[in-house]
């Protein structure tokens, strides 16, 4: 891989999480409470647009996590803990710039749709279950880089298609009841199952952490026996 790849990436995919605001607005007002009526009606409505607008670029950013996380341990030819440490901070500055320009292109959008005029805070900042909803999607990045290392440690050759399958089979196992099968992502089917969740919603990093676990321990010990 040439070495202006990863930042093209990076690039595209902040340029997409920028751009996609009106499509999550959309995606956003989909899956919102339905056909609200009362205020608390249209405050929950209002909740449920910000989880996705300030989510927008996370399910093709954790994609991205996930294969960073295999390019990794490709690149350094074996997989060490150094690699896995690497995958980790990787994926945590990926989450943390992706989520911040999700957030500065989401402000406006949030002031002038939905039903501001309901909330205290128009842009839902505030709102603890939007913050709970934020943070477990944030920890996901982190969690899918280092599961990328291990499948990418797992793997001869791949990893880095195999990587990609197991986020975007996302769509087929989005309930968190069906997600302890496979390792969940922020799919936007899966964030409106945790937008008003509270502190429920780490369950999603949860499972995944589980999963990332799992695929770090049998990369070691496969990586044991070929150099042992």
């Amino acid at each position: 891989m040439r070495r202006w790849a990863p930042v093209a990436v990076v690039g595209g995919l902040l340029a997409w999480t920028a751009l996609a605001t009106p499509l999550s607005v959309a995606i956003g007002e989909y899956f919102a409470y339905y056909d609200p009526q009362s205020d608390p009606e249209r405050l929950e409505f209002h909740r449920d647009l910000a989880a996705h607008v300030y989510t927008a670029g996370h399910w093709l950013g954790q994609l991205v996590a996930a294969l960073a996380g295999a390019w990794l341990v490709a690149r350094s030819g074996a997989y060490r803990p150094a690699t896995i440490g690497r995958a980790v901070l990787a994926g945590g500055v990926l989450g943390l710039v992706t989520g911040t320009v999700a957030i500065a292109a989401g402000i406006r959008p949030m002031r002038a749709n939905g039903y501001p005029s309901v909330a205290p805070d128009p842009t839902m900042l505030s709102e603890p279950a939007v913050r709970w909803c934020l943070l477990a999607s944030f920890v996901c990045f982190p969690l899918w880089a280092v599961m990328g290392a291990a499948i990418g440690g797992l793997m001869r050759r791949g990893g880095l298609i195999v990587s990609a399958a197991a986020v975007l089979c996302q769509p087929v196992t989005l309930l968190l009841l069906v997600g302890a099968v496979a390792p969940p992502s922020s799919h936007p089917v899966a964030v409106s199952l945790i937008a008003d969740v509270g502190v429920t919603a780490l369950l999603m990093p949860a499972i995944l952490l589980a999963w990332a676990t799992l695929a770090t321990a049998a990369a070691t010990v496969v990586s044991r026996r070929r150099t042992g």
